[in-house]
């Protein structure tokens, strides 16, 4: 008997032996996995040698926020201007509020901007559903490698992460709203022994027309003989699109892909003449890349090759009735098709070497290869009048058919741990292309961690903005006229910071900065050639808190001054032209429970000078305040969202250039929407 009870002892024994070294593992594994997970996302990213805000979706969702535009606007100094074809772009601190590919937009490490304007446009409408986490870097920078941000840089990530979740972010979300607004989409993650693969899809549409005018006619913008053709009335700013987006992993190779077909209303007009309600533009983005990733002892190597479709896509009645251009009278208007596709080829290859004590050397290179592969123009008989298509793609193109660029880039860089204190990145990259070359240019970053409470950052950069494709290339347009002897747009950046942190998760970070920006692009309607013709200086002040005033709250607030001069061909200096001098962000989500909870955001816009010569009265400040109610069924694990933006009713507008749209660029109201998500 007590044979068989020291035996089953032992047996028990060696079973809890078994078990403890298997729950240690596993201990191990998962404190690997929250490491990695911590590394990775890094919610503040204080130690960054960047300027950088980070946004998770998920609480953004709380707050009703809807798209990437809205969680943009939440970020300081940021604010937002759009043009005719209401291309809304995001203005970092004020720089060009006019001009495009300023910022640059990569979702999952691959750069989106498209080639025709260098925007963006058509990804600010993503759905924050799709998106896991926002991270922001503002003045010049980049977390990517090859990728060269002139003003601001935003790292849009998906569920696609590269690593093992805990829990599951499938799902399927529905959303209804004002303007007949509807969409549908859903993620879908599978993952096997080798494989990872991340799909997510979504489908939106709206029936958005807002009041409108008088349009560029009542200035002129056609002429003076029609000015009493001008025009108010509902602007078509409708949305349909759907985007595919694909993430396949094998072992070291990963493949990236997505697919947007972005169809909008024309806005405010190609000629800046209100179109009709059924004129459209189309600007699809598709994208393919396959990469390579492998660590072999102190080497980590990246290799990338992609490509990338866009086109700019118009069909649209670009002027209307009884128009008289010379002495030829069009009594049905003139009508217009304009098409032009564009091809990215890219390949890059980066090295990082971590071999030496406390640095991690990289250096690589990236070959871009742009072309226009695809252009036609179609008009009304320019001769006759008639309203009839002509088929102009070689006697009047609205573009060069035959525009191409190479760009090539060198970087080397090395981020240096000097001490458990103090990190200093400094780096070079070096530009060429077949215009004008960018050359090289320098940067500097020093992080200083007196402790956790105290840490110090003090950046030098310097970058540049190539001339987008419609500023080199346009040709035959009343309102744009393309010049291939432009320079790209130069800026020096100084930049210091100061981040108090009082808990993990509260914080109070300060930034200084003063920004010189040379051979500024700009335009006009009384002179559409584009030219580097401005020199600004701007400097600021950034102030940015998040924690809590309750257990179960969260507070987040930011405020931005910023101010400078700017001048023309090297004339006088005047007032930073359509910039917000002041900009006060912020949100406040209150829990009531673990299933509900109020959210609720404020931003404030200041009112901007006009450019000179503009004897318009300034445009207008306002104060917009969304609020929004968030229910969480933890048993069946679906959301249901109601959220009513811009409460009070304000009249949000964006700066129109001088001599189009008189009374600026209208933008919606109040608006509500619903959302429902079911998880997985």
């Amino acid at each position: 008997m007590k044979r068989s009870i020291r035996l089953f002892l032992l047996v028990c024994l060696a079973v809890l032996q078994l078990r403890a070294e298997d729950l240690l593992s596993s201990i191990m594994t998962d404190m690997k996995q929250f490491n990695e997970i911590a590394t990775q996302t890094k919610q503040n990213e204080h130690y960054q040698p960047y300027i950088v805000s980070v946004f998770e979706a998920k609480e953004l969702e709380k707050l009703g926020v809807s798209t990437l535009k809205e969680a943009l606007l939440l970020v300081p100094g940021v604010d937002m201007a759009t043009d005719n074809f209401n291309n809304q772009t995001p203005i970092f601190r004020g720089s060009n509020p006019f001009a495009y590919g300023q910022s640059k937009l990569v979702i999952d490490g691959v750069l989106v901007n498209n080639l025709f304007f260098d925007s963006y446009s058509e990804y600010l409408s993503m759905p924050i559903e799709m998106i896991k986490r926002i991270e922001v870097i503002r003045g010049p920078g980049s977390k990517v490698d090859g990728i060269n941000a002139y003003a601001g840089f935003i790292n849009v990530v998906t569920y696609a992460e590269d690593f093992e979740e805990f829990e599951s972010n499938d799902k399927v979300v529905f959303k209804y709203g004002s303007y007949d607004y509807r969409m549908g989409g859903f993620v879908k993650n599978f993952k096997s022994k080798d494989f990872k693969t991340h799909i997510d899809f979504y489908y939106q549409k709206d029936n958005k027309n807002i009041s409108s005018g008088p349009d560029g006619l009542s200035q002129g913008a056609l002429g003076p003989a029609n000015i009493a053709l001008s025009q108010s009335g509902e602007a078509p700013l409708w949305l349909d699109e759907y985007s595919l987006g694909l993430d396949v992993r094998y072992k070291d190779f990963r493949l990236k892909a997505r697919m947007l077909q972005h169809k909008q209303g024309s806005a405010y007009g190609i000629n800046l003449t209100l179109p009709q309600e059924s004129d459209r533009m189309k600007l699809p983005s598709y994208y393919a890349e396959l990469g390579y990733m492998k660590k072999i002892h102190s080497f980590k190597l990246d290799i990338k090759a992609g490509v990338k479709y866009n086109a700019f896509d118009s069909k649209a009645k670009l002027a209307p009735d009884n128009l008289v251009l010379g002495s030829v009278v069009f009594p049905d208007g003139i009508y217009g098709e304009h098409y032009a596709k564009q091809r990215v080829l890219y390949q890059s290859t980066y090295v990082k070497y971590s071999g030496v004590a406390k640095h991690t050397i990289t250096i690589g290179y990236k070959a871009r290869q742009t072309r226009t592969i695809q252009m036609s123009s179609k008009l009304s008989n320019l001769a006759t009048g008639d309203a009839t298509l002509v088929d102009y793609t070689l006697t009047r193109p609205f573009f060069d058919k035959d525009a191409s660029r190479d760009v090539y880039t060198l970087f080397f860089g090395d981020e240096y741990n000097v001490n458990t204190k103090l990190s200093i990145l400094y780096g070079i990259n070096y530009e060429q292309t077949s215009y004008e070359d960018a050359g090289f240019e320098p940067r500097v970053s020093l992080v200083y961690s007196k402790d956790f409470k105290n840490i110090f950052k003090a950046i030098y950069s310097c970058s540049h903005r190539n001339p987008s494709w419609q500023e080199m290339f346009t040709k035959n347009n009343h309102a744009r006229v393309g010049s291939t002897d432009l320079k790209p747009e130069k800026v020096t950046s100084y930049e210091f910071s100061y981040i108090r942190n009082f808990t993990n998760e509260s914080y109070l970070q300060s930034d200084v900065f003063y920004l010189v920006n040379k051979n500024q692009i700009y335009n006009s309607a009384t002179d559409p050639v584009y030219r580097n013709s401005a020199k600004t200086d701007i400097y600021g002040v950034e102030l940015e808190y998040k924690g809590h005033i309750f257990a179960n709250d969260k507070v987040y607030a930011n405020y931005t001054y910023l101010d400078g001069r700017y001048s023309t061909d090297g004339g006088k200096k005047y007032n930073l032209p359509n910039v917000s001098h002041h900009l006060a962000k912020g949100y406040y989500i209150y829990s009531f429970s673990g299933t509900l909870s109020l959210g609720s955001t404020l931003k404030y816009v200041s009112s901007k000078d006009r450019a000179k010569g503009d004897a318009r009265s300034k445009v207008k400040a306002y104060t917009t305040v969304d609020t929004s109610l968030n229910y969480k069924n933890r048993h069946y694990n679906y959301t249901v969202n109601v959220s009513l933006k811009n409460i009070f009713d304000t009249d949000v507008r964006y700066p129109s250039p001088q001599n189009t749209y008189v009374d600026d660029y209208a933008q919606a109201r109040r608006t509500f929407l619903l959302t429902l998500k079911k998880s997985f």
